[in-house]
This record gives C-alpha cells, structure tokens and sequence, in this order.
C-alpha cells in the first residue's frame, strides 16, 4: 500500500513537471511570435509597405504614414490653486464701555500675501497622434501642433509620453498616450527619423537581420 502510495505521488509529480514544462514552453512561444510579429510589422513600416490611405493626416507629396495612434493627450501646464499666507485674525479684549455696550479693541490683524500656485502638469485636449516620415502632429478637438522634423531640436521619451520641442514654437509639445505604447511608439519614431535622415536602408537591413537571428531562436512547442 505504500509503494502505491509512493508511485502515485511520483506520478503526480511527473505531471505537474509536465504541466509546467508545456507552460514555459507556451510562454516562450508567444514571447517569440509577438517579438517576430512586431519585428515583421517594423520591416513592412520601412519599406513602405504598410504605407495606408486611411490616415487622419492630410499627407503632403512624398510623406508616409509610419504610425497613428488615437486618444491622445494633449498635456500642457496650468496654474495651480493659490492661497493666502501670513494672514492673521489677531486677538481683541474689552477695554471699556460706551452707552453701555463693551468696546474691544484689536491688534496683529495683516491681510498677508497671495502666493501664486504651481505649474501642474494637465490634459488640456484629447485627440489623434501621427507619425510620419517629415513630422509628427497632434490633432485635437479644440487644438492641433504640428512639429516638423526640419525644425526639430530633440524628442523626450518615457513614462507614455512624448516632450517635442521644435525652434518655431517657444513651448515644447507634450503628449501623453500610455506606458503600454512606449516601445511600440518608440520603435516606429526610430523608423520616423531614419527614413527623414535618408538612412531607411540601414534600418531595414538591421531589422532583416534580426529577423534571422529571431527566427534562428524558434523555440519547440
């Protein structure tokens, strides 16, 4: 009875081992499509053959659409709330009576000063985001920014957002799309620029390369 019960646990065991070596298998399976998926995706974006009509940009001749994303934030700063400070009531006592009514008299009363609140970062609109080859615009509801690439001074990335200061616009442009975008973003802006700057081929020969290299990895179901 106690070697059946030792067999059967051994059994048990095996399966769970089983079990999880199928489940890591399956995770490294998926990793592995979503990596060549998206690798594949940025090759079809270089070499102009996810080049798309349907884009909420009015294209000039000779731009591509490398990326569009929707509900985006348009981010700028606004005054925080104020408040009053040193201000004081004072203190008062009866100093005597007149027509039989108590006189007080107050002292240390100041009004003090408004102190400004601070900047604070705040969604001032919402709207579509477009990346392409010569520049990346912002078009919203109530606003719209447009940062061309020949007038661009430089790209802060992180934390979902994008910081675009551009030398015909003395505030940089700020917007906000989620952190879950952030390399999907920043691969297609890299595409953005390298096709601006003239170096498409160079970009395209790394991701045909990394391909290969990715597809070398397969992993077995």
């Amino acid at each position: 009875m106690f070697e059946a019960h030792k067999e059967k646990k051994a059994a048990e065991a095996a399966r769970a081992a089983a079990q999880q070596a199928q489940a890591e298998r399956t995770a490294a399976m998926k990793e592995w499509t979503d990596q060549m998926t998206e690798l594949q995706n940025l090759l079809a974006v270089a070499t102009g053959e996810r080049a798309s009509d349907d884009t909420a940009l009015m294209l000039k001749k000779g731009e591509v659409e490398v990326a569009g994303i929707t509900n985006v934030g348009l981010i700028e700063e606004r005054k925080g709330a104020g408040q009053w400070k040193g201000a004081s009531q004072g203190v008062s006592f009866p100093i005597g009576h007149v027509a039989g009514r108590t006189v007080r008299y107050r002292v240390g009363q100041t009004r003090g000063h408004y102190v400004q609140g601070s900047p604070v970062a705040t969604a001032v609109d919402t709207g579509t985001l477009t990346i392409t080859n010569q520049r990346i615009v912002y078009q919203g509801s109530n606003k719209s920014a447009e940062c061309a690439f020949p007038k661009l001074l430089g790209i802060q990335h992180g934390a979902g957002a994008l910081t675009i200061a551009v030398s015909n616009r003395q505030k940089p442009t700020v917007v906000h799309f989620g952190e879950l975008l952030d390399d999907w973003v920043s691969n297609r802006l890299t595409i953005a620029l390298a096709l601006f700057n003239g170096d498409g081929d160079s970009v395209v020969s790394q991701l045909r390369t990394q391909i290969a290299e990715l597809d070398a990895k397969k992993p077995t179901p």
